[in-house]
């Protein structure tokens, strides 16, 4: 055989050996598992989304045979760099329930509700208890024709207490009530901001893992370029086969874009659910293990129809109807007592001494004097144009408006739970299928790869196999982490939380 054919036939070899390691070296070795995070799939199964498949075993060298080690393909492009951390990260769940209490809107909005329920409640009481006024008067009398008037001074304490007030006294009761419906309130509302907050944390673990995941398969595509480059300055492969390489390089690398900035609006949506500005990130050892493990130390498992909302449902219901009571009292009569302790004085000028406007002859003097005076007042409403009948038409509708909210809120809490408890089921059916498609796309890959080698399928099937296979690690880590995300609803579907 002539030396030159010899040549080629070396070359053509090495270049078949390299590309046959071109899907293997695409793979880098998997991240550090992340302490306390959950497993990647079933224990024991399954390896991390966007690992590499196990090396096969390499075969033993036969005697005289030279062993070849083939060399990684480095590759650099600006984007296989990490996207740069957020600029405030969360130590511990601990401390995002901390800045919860602190920074998160809907909870001081619902605080405040409560205080100024807690407010009318003590305004309402006050209606209903003894009321005492002070007042002062001074004051100079203008004698005709010039004559020196004397001042007078007065001061008067009026002591007013309600003794039949039917509306005032259902009014407390009506108010203490609006507390409670406020609290209860609040506590669904912390309900909703700790699945807000945990579904945030878990969207940050997940477009982290998919961005890691992405830049696997980014590098993968251009390390496939760069050998079907190589074949091509060596004969052996085609221009179209570096046209099809280069488009999934742009597919690649259009993927590891889009998953750059949703891993940019997780962290500014968690920013948001917290009350804080810009990105909050989670550090690499953040245990989403122990966010289930707080959340069940907070919150208390109940029953649907004792859940938070519910409760506040039929409360706003029985507030609705102590309302349309409320006006019915209006028509009620109304009746108070009061006592006035008055004092004057009369000093300087001519001192009176015939009665009010009277002046006398008593000369400069000084006069003194005070009085008691006792009244109850009877109040019987007869006639106010109509406002309240128009009052009481006004809380009916509002009674019906409730009793059909209560009934919309019993079935959302009842549906809510249901498809939170059979989502966990589903997700995790979800994550075997996808992990049985990872399986079969890595081993699709791998053949296609042989069958390449051996010239039996073209480079439009290498580059779909090997497209199929990213898409197949982006599907699994979307799966393993919505598995977390439901068993996160499921707890605090039916949850208590105060």
């Amino acid at each position: 055989m002539p030396r030159r054919r010899l040549r080629m036939v070396a070359v053509l070899a090495l270049a078949s050996l390299a590309l046959h390691q071109g899907v293997a070296l695409a793979q880098p070795a998997p991240p550090p598992a992340r302490p306390g995070q959950l497993p990647q799939g079933r224990p024991g199964q399954q390896a991390p989304a966007g690992a590499a498949a196990p090396p096969p075993a390499a075969a033993p060298a036969t005697a005289g045979t030279p062993t070849v080690t083939p060399q990684r393909i480095e590759v650099n492009d600006p984007a296989l760099a990490p996207v740069p951390p957020a600029a405030r990260t969360l130590a511990s769940w601990n401390e995002a329930r901390a800045i919860i209490e602190q920074r998160s809107v809907d909870l001081v909005v619902a605080v405040q509700e409560v205080a100024r329920a807690e407010g009318s409640a003590r305004r309402a009481l006050a209606q209903a208890l003894p009321n005492l006024d002070a007042s002062g008067e001074l004051s100079r009398l203008l004698a005709p024709g010039g004559a020196d008037a004397p001042t007078r001074a007065a001061a008067s304490l009026t002591l007013r207490q309600p003794i039949l007030a039917p509306r005032a006294w259902y009014g407390i009761g009506t108010a203490d009530l609006a507390v409670e419906v406020a609290k209860l309130s609040l506590e669904d509302r912390r309900r909703f901001t700790l699945v807000a907050v945990a579904d945030a944390v878990v969207s940050i673990v997940t477009t982290e893992r998919l961005s890691e995941v992405n830049r696997v398969g980014l590098r993968s595509a251009l390390e496939l370029l760069e050998l079907t480059r190589r074949r091509e300055r060596l004969g052996t492969g085609t221009k179209l086969d570096v046209v099809r390489a280069e488009q999934d390089v742009a597919l690649a690398r259009a993927t590891l874009v889009s998953g750059d900035e949703s891993l940019r609006r997780a962290r500014e949506a968690l920013g948001a659910a917290l009350g804080l500005k810009g990105e909050v990130g989670v550090p690499q050892e953040f245990s989403l293990n122990g966010i289930a493990t707080e959340l069940g130390s907070q919150c208390s498992q109940t029953r649907t129809d004792q859940r938070a909302d519910v409760r506040a449902a039929r409360a706003e219901l029985e507030l609705a109807e102590r309302g349309l009571t409320d006006a019915k009292l209006a028509f009620a009569p109304y009746a108070e007592v009061s006592s006035t302790l008055g004092a004057e004085t009369y000093f300087g000028g001519t001192a009176p001494v015939g009665g009010v406007g009277g002046v006398g002859d008593a000369g400069d003097a000084t006069r003194s004097g005070w009085s008691w005076s006792i009244r109850a007042v009877l109040t019987v409403p007869i006639w106010d144009g109509g406002a309240r009948y128009g009052d009481l038409r006004i809380n009916r509708a509002a009674v019906e408006q409730q009793r059909a909210r209560l009934g919309a809120v019993e079935r959302s809490a009842e549906l809510e739970s249901t498809q939170a408890v059979r989502s966990v089921e589903v997700a995790e059916q979800a994550r075997a299928v996808a992990e049985q498609s990872r399986d079969l796309a890595r081993e699709t890959a791998r053949l296609t790869q042989v069958a390449y080698e051996a010239g039996t399928v073209t480079s439009f099937d290498l580059v779909e196999s090997s497209r199929r296979q990213r898409q197949a690690e982006i599907d699994l880590a979307v799966r393993e982490f919505e598995v977390v995300k439901a068993k996160i609803s499921a707890l605090l579907a039916s949850a208590s939380c105060k």
